[in-house]
């Protein structure tokens, strides 16, 4: 009798996990630490670890290797031209509102335009950045912000569009102001042994929140299961007394105050 319960129970989860539709979507991100990065070739952050768990939540497991880590640039092109894809994490703008479906968020956060100290750039309002050349990653929210302000496509360096490269060419006087996210510019500059004392946030647009973005084409109640799997995992009281957010943000260095309102 035990046997026969065991194996209905066993059948009956793998039902559940078969036909859960968030199984068959593509899942893309970048590599931007702490949100998504590879470390000794594991895939971990504060997005991916949160994803994972909210997945696992609502009966919906993934495995961390299948989780593709590829260019910005490129997942975000996948995502508008495929049926199936989530990219994360992706900032909820208003121009990118129709363009996909949403779940989230998992963290509101500052996109800043950052100088070295030395460069004495003192920002006083927005007409001011286009005094300056900036460098950002191609289609990303660093990207978006500074052309909604006005500032010419000649003043925009690219680099490769990868973020570390990015962090080379700011400390190498290459532009003057990098723009993008503060925690993975902070996080990128540390890790690649520079001082960090010896740069500056010199502007700061509004918070945006950052999402897991789903292709147009994807059901809403797909999307509406990972939100569900992503409410549990933000309000569910851990016996710590924290939630499971908040102690993925702890792992990984963030404040409290990021925490998505």
């Amino acid at each position: 009798m035990i046997y026969r319960l065991l194996t209905i129970s066993l059948l009956l989860n793998a039902l559940s996990a078969h036909s859960c539709p968030l199984q068959k979507l593509t899942y893309i991100t970048e590599d931007y630490p702490p949100h998504n990065f590879r470390e000794n070739g594991i895939l971990k952050g504060v997005s991916v670890d949160l994803l994972l768990e909210a997945l696992k939540a609502i009966n919906c497991p993934i495995e961390r290797t299948s989780i593709q880590v590829l260019p910005w640039t490129r997942g975000y092109t996948m995502i508008q031209s495929q049926s199936d894809v989530v990219l994360f994490g992706t900032s909820r703008l208003e121009e990118r509102e129709k363009l996909f479906k949403w779940a989230g968020p998992y963290i509101t956060t500052s996109i800043t335009l950052i100088a070295k100290k030395d460069s004495q750039i003192k920002i006083r309002n927005p007409t001011d950045i286009k005094n300056y050349t900036i460098g950002v990653v191609k289609d990303d929210v660093g990207e978006k912000l500074i052309k909604s302000i006005g500032v010419s496509q000649t003043q925009i360096k690219y680099g490769n569009n990868e973020p570390e490269t990015l962090a080379r060419m700011l400390a190498a006087d290459r532009f003057d102001l990098w723009s993008a996210e503060i925690n993975g510019t902070k996080w990128l500059l540390t890790k690649l042994g520079y001082d960090i004392q010896q740069f500056e946030v010199v502007y700061t647009f509004n918070s945006v929140p950052a999402f897991y973005a789903f292709s147009k084409n994807v059901p809403d109640t797909t999307v509406a299961l990972l939100q569900k799997g992503i409410d549990i995992a933000t309000n569910t009281e851990l016996p710590s007394g924290h939630t499971l957010l908040d102690e993925i943000y702890t792992k990984y260095g963030l404040k409290k105050l990021n925490h998505p309102k």
